[in-house]
């Protein structure tokens, strides 16, 4: 072999490797910023119940009332999957990237600047749904258009560790939602003499934290090598090519009901049950959801790399296991002996556990279609997935405890969406050395 041909492929090989590092990144970053717009409503759900919904005698309504905001955002998600993947897949991942950025940026500009109960009556409740509204378009069609770049982009003996970005970017998000939290709730009350000022205005600064860092974002994105498909397959109708894959589809979302079930109790519910049911202060439920994000950043990379060597369906099933062994425990023990070390040790054992099982579920389902509706196909089926049963997971666990009474219902729950994705195993094949179509 000549000397030229040596350099030219020492070539290739390099930008390859810094074409991907651009992927990665600008995925990441945008991935990352998207869901902490869409998650710090979370870490700020208590203030947010209080002010933008009326008075109520029963003091569980109001949460439950923004829990179910929050919920009403994932209906939109198959709508945002369907119409923005759709997107994606004809004109580009790019271009539906930068999509998905500026809505997300829209819906969070509008809780940052949304009137009160108190001052605009059921115009702020509005305004507050609405953009959980236009925050789910978002996130429907973002999962689907980044996930696909990620796997598309990665050789093929590395796509577990360039799809582990995706959830990685979650734990990042919910990482750097919690420290805002934190910072600013110990830090404003002492600099504004306020002790007060965390609920009355100090909650929206991180909203708009998150408005103003989408420029950057959409630039990075931006500068992203055009991905457009050809023209022909740009007139081309996804409609029956999913009609061909309507077993994936159902197959696809018993998964991710167990995956995304698993993700709101672990990483999100968990501090608010500990707040709202067990009485510990509320510097303890952020510090477990900050906890939720490290384990799963750091879990899904290290997940992802065991996706590549091991492949995806044994993950999947000894993780399911286990939570499905271990989550009424886990509540039990909880509930019985609420001090703060029990409540982290919890969250870091049930959030490694969800990563375990999801990161190999992502990558799964998108492997199960074509590129022609790869981002398509990945969107509908995690859109539906979510909104039938993970994006109500926190209203349902908490309504759950208000019917029966028992704090162990929620466990009762995931158990459920758990056996639903155990029974689509046997019916699924392992994908890790398949080639992409």
């Amino acid at each position: 072999m000549s000397e030229t041909t040596l350099s030219n492929e020492r070539e290739i090989i390099k930008g390859r490797k810094v074409s991907g590092k651009r992927v990665i990144f600008a995925a990441s970053f945008g991935n990352a910023l998207e869901f902490f717009d869409f998650g710090i409503y979370n870490f700020f759900v208590i203030y947010i119940s209080v002010l933008f919904f009326p008075p109520s005698s029963d003091p569980n309504l109001a949460l439950l009332l923004a829990f179910a905001t929050f919920g009403v955002s994932f209906i939109m998600r198959p709508l945002g999957g369907v119409l923005i993947g759709a997107y994606a897949d004809r004109c580009g991942r790019k271009s539906a990237m930068v999509l998905t950025i500026s809505l997300m940026s829209l819906g969070t500009a509008m809780i940052g600047f949304a009137p009160t109960y108190a001052s605009a009556g059921y115009w702020g409740t509005i305004t507050l749904v609405a953009a959980r509204l236009i925050q789910g378009v978002a996130a429907g069609g973002e999962v689907g258009a980044s996930m696909s770049l990620l796997v598309e982009s990665a050789p093929p003996n590395r796509r577990g560790f360039y799809s582990s970005w995706t959830l990685a970017t979650q734990g990042i998000a919910s990482v750097v939602g919690g420290l805002t939290a934190l910072g600013l709730s110990a830090a404003l009350p002492a600099i504004s003499g306020d002790p007060e000022a965390m609920a009355d205005w100090g909650w929206r600064i991180p909203f708009f934290i998150g408005v103003a860092l989408a420029p950057i974002g959409c630039w990075l994105r931006l500068s992203l090598e055009n991905d457009r498909p050809p023209a022909e397959k740009q007139r081309q109708t996804p409609a029956p090519h999913l009609r061909r894959h309507a077993r994936a589809i159902g197959l696809g979302v018993m998964l991710t009901i167990g995956a995304t079930v698993a993700t709101y109790i672990s990483m999100y519910y968990l501090g608010t049950y500990a707040v709202k049911y067990l009485g510990m202060a509320q510097s303890y439920g952020y510090a477990a959801m900050l906890l939720a994000g490290v384990v799963t950043f750091g879990g899904s990379l290290l997940v992802g790399h065991w996706c590549d060597r091991y492949g995806r369906l044994p993950l999947i099933l000894w993780a399911r296991i286990a939570i499905l062994l271990l989550a009424l425990p886990v509540f039990w023990l909880l509930s019985a002996v609420p001090h703060p070390a029990v409540l982290l040790s919890a969250v870091a054992l049930m959030v490694g556990l969800t990563t375990l099982g999801s990161v190999p579920t992502l990558l799964m389902i998108s492997e199960l279609f074509p590129q022609r509706i790869r981002a398509l196909g990945f969107a509908l089926v995690y859109s539906l997935g979510v909104a039938i049963f993970g994006g109500f997971a926190q209203y349902i666990a908490s309504q759950s405890i208000a019917l029966s009474g028992s704090l162990l219902a929620p466990a009762g729950y995931l158990m459920l969406a758990t056996v639903i994705s155990l029974l689509a195993l046997p019916l699924l094949r392992e994908t890790g050395g398949d080639k992409l179509r």
